[in-house]
Order: structure tokens, then sequence, then C-alpha cells
């Protein structure tokens, strides 16, 4: 880019939105459909009114298919990247369900984030259960997570753990 490109009314205006985190969660990731392909990430609409009133704890009561975990990876990516500092932790039942989600849920965003993005926040540390990104955030799922102190927690499946 130009130093005229980052005057443009265009870079001004995705500075802008690239500000909202509304925004971002309609625009940036991309999740994967049931048949395996890669497509944008729009919230539907019990994702919508949950992120609009989301408080400091929320507890979501036998939400099934309503893709309330699929949000709440994105949620945490979009945290994590947008934000400093930013300790995000998902406490799964198995290792194996844990691995999923952070396989096809929060890595299959990160991976296919536009390229400026990927290249202005980098994954650090990337491994089977933790990214750590270059602005000091992280993300890390797994059966317990002790001894961190985490901003975000998000404890799937709490019946069965």
């Amino acid at each position: 880019m130009t130093p005229a490109d980052f005057k443009s009314a265009a870079f001004q205006e995705q500075l802008k939105n690239y500000g909202n985190q509304w925004w971002r969660l309609n625009n940036l990731y991309f999740i994967q459909a049931p048949d395996g392909k890669a497509i944008k990430f729009k919230p539907n609409w019990a994702q919508e009114d949950f992120y609009r009133n989301m408080w400091y704890f929320n507890v979501i009561l036998k939400a099934r298919q309503l893709g309330f975990s699929t949000f709440i990876m994105i949620y945490m990516l979009d945290s994590a990247l947008f934000n400093p500092n930013q300790s995000c932790g998902v406490i799964a039942q198995d290792l194996n369900v844990a691995g999923d989600l952070f396989d096809n849920k929060i890595k299959f965003a990160y991976d296919r984030l536009p390229g400026g993005l990927s290249k202005a926040v980098v994954a650090e540390e990337d491994n089977a259960r933790k990214l750590v990104f270059s602005n000091g955030s992280s993300i890390t799922v797994g059966t317990s997570l002790r001894g961190g102190t985490f901003q975000k927690l998000h404890v799937s499946e709490y019946g069965k753990i």
C-alpha cells in the first residue's frame, strides 16, 4: 500500500468496520458447513440475541443445534485477535471434543482470515490445543484449565463434565 491508500475513503471505511465487533463477526470469519465447505459465518437469531444480551456470566440451557459453540468459538477468536492480552479458554468433556472444537471451529476460522489480518496478528504458538498470538492473547482448549486467569471461559456440555 502507498501512503495515499491509507487516506482513501475505502481504507478509512475498513478501519471503521474493523472497530465494530458485530461487523467483524458478520464479515471476517468462515465456518465449516455440514458438507465440509467453508462458508462465511452469519450469526443466526439465537446467536444474535445471545450477543446482544451477553453479561459477564451466561448460562445457556439445553440449546441444541443453535450453533452456540460455533458462535462462542468465533467470538473468542475475535476477542483474542482484536484485544491484546486476552486469555480465552474452553473446557470440554473430553480431549476428543476439545480437539474438535479447536480444529473445526477456532483453527478453521483463523486459517481463513483475510490475509492482512492474519499477518497483523500472527499465531506465534500453534499446537493441538492452544493458539498464542503476537498481541499477547491466546485461546486454549482442554478438559480442565487450572492455573490460568481467563478473561473469557466457555464450559461446553457442563452436565457431562
